[in-house]
């Protein structure tokens, strides 16, 4: 332990007597590491990352198909047929994207809201931080008119008091009550929702219309023990069910069924795992440049090498300490990179709003910083292994040689 110690602070003593190269060094590896962190980051929230709710490998996106589409939203009856008639999913719900005018608090405001079954909420495995989900009575037609609202919309309107839930607000003109409120980090497909509203209650007749889908999505949980072919086996058969009892409508129809992961994260995959190749290259070559200044700044340090060889210090002490200087770096690096890696992603989603589905879910979290370190140790030992296993035999051996010409000129002149 205490040579460890001892070793560190002989490298930091040598670290700080070079502060071109030390710096030169840090910010070489500041940017590689900062970069791959950034990009990890990215990758973890975007890819990595189970969805943040309950057996979420269970979750499944369920889409209405036909020769044209294969990812089609679905018809509101399709839906209560494909809700009644499954044997594969324990909850199936529909949900559509819809705005809605808030009056009577103030200024008006234009909110984004979910018109939602009831079974959305229980389906995904979300349970509201007050209040309760909707009940089924209250999602059709001629229902109690009632919302839930997000935190967000709690906390700006109702200062988060306990009692929100109970009172009214009214929506295009129509008093609600607020039954519940939404956990603070609920967000499906990549944004969040001030309110939700039971879908069964919009009374527009086109909505009730087999062959108009309005932008309606399902999404479902499939059974435990039910595997994916055994689902979309089961919905193809409600599938061909539907074609024949209602041929003007349904025919060519067909369903289709996708890990909910896999839908919200789309075509992003492959770019992503494209762009973290070309970040690491990057670091290869902070790294072999990180290398070159160590090989580089060598010349000046055989003496010292010499010195501590003929002083009893073998071979692998001298190593020893050369990797200690260069975890130094590595750490110091990985360091810098943090704040290099906190700045780029910030960049990126300033940069680019929406534009990756999950943003919400990419920050420098526990697995990102576990990332850095072992990145920082891993560039330190790889990258500074063979340029210490050089400076320790070639300078030590010239050094000694040259050394020893010295003495031997020295003896013949005398």
């Amino acid at each position: 332990m205490d040579s460890v110690l001892q070793d560190l602070r002989f490298g930091l003593r040598t670290l700080l007597k070079a502060p071109g190269f030390t710096t030169m060094a840090i910010l070489t590896l500041a940017l590689g590491i900062g970069a791959n962190t950034a990009l990890f980051s990215v990758v973890n929230g975007v890819l990595l990352r189970p969805l943040p709710y309950p057996e979420p490998d269970r979750l499944m996106a369920v889409f209405a198909t036909n020769a044209d589409t294969v990812r089609g939203s679905v018809t509101y009856l399709n839906f209560l047929d494909w809700q009644k008639d499954n044997a594969a999913f324990s909850g199936l719900a529909a949900f559509r994207n819809t705005d809605e005018l808030l009056t009577g608090m103030g200024e008006g405001e234009r909110l984004s809201a979910y018109m939602v079954s009831a079974e959305f909420f229980p389906t995904l495995g979300v349970q509201p931080i007050a209040g309760r989900v909707f009940r089924k009575q209250e999602d059709q037609i001629g229902g109690t008119p009632v919302v839930m609202i997000s935190a967000g919309l709690w906390q700006r309107k109702f200062g988060a008091a306990p009692d929100a839930v109970g009172r009214s607000m009214t929506l295009n003109g129509t008093s609600y009550e607020i039954v519940g409120v939404a956990p603070a980090n609920f967000i499906l497909y990549g944004r969040g929702r001030d309110v939700f509203m039971p879908i069964g209650q919009w009374a527009d007749p086109t909505f009730r219309n087999r062959g108009v889908s309005f932008g309606t999505h399902v999404v479902g949980r499939r059974k435990p023990g039910v595997t994916l072919a055994q689902a979309q086996a089961d919905m193809s058969r409600i599938a061909s069910n539907l074609a024949t009892s209602f041929p003007d409508s349904n025919k060519g129809l067909g369903i289709a069924i996708l890990p909910l992961k896999e839908n919200i994260v789309g075509d992003v995959q492959a770019l992503l795992f494209v762009l973290l190749g070309a970040v690491a290259f990057v670091l290869l070559i902070a790294c072999a440049n990180v290398a070159n200044l160590l090989l580089a700044r060598a010349t000046g340090r055989t003496r010292e090498f010499a010195i501590r060889s003929a002083l009893g210090a073998g071979r692998g002490r001298v190593v020893r300490q050369l990797l200690t200087e260069i975890l130094l770096l590595a750490i110091a690096g990985g360091t810098a990179g943090l704040a290099v890696a906190y700045w780029g992603t910030q960049a990126v989603l300033s940069l680019v709003p929406g534009a990756l589905p999950r943003s919400g879910e990419i920050h420098l979290d526990g697995p990102v910083l576990l990332f850095t370190l072992g990145a920082s140790l891993l560039v330190g030992v790889l990258f500074g292994l063979v340029p210490a296993l050089r400076l320790s035999r070639d300078h030590l051996q010239t050094t000694m040689k040259e050394g020893g010409r010295g003495a031997s000129r020295a003896r013949h002149r005398t």
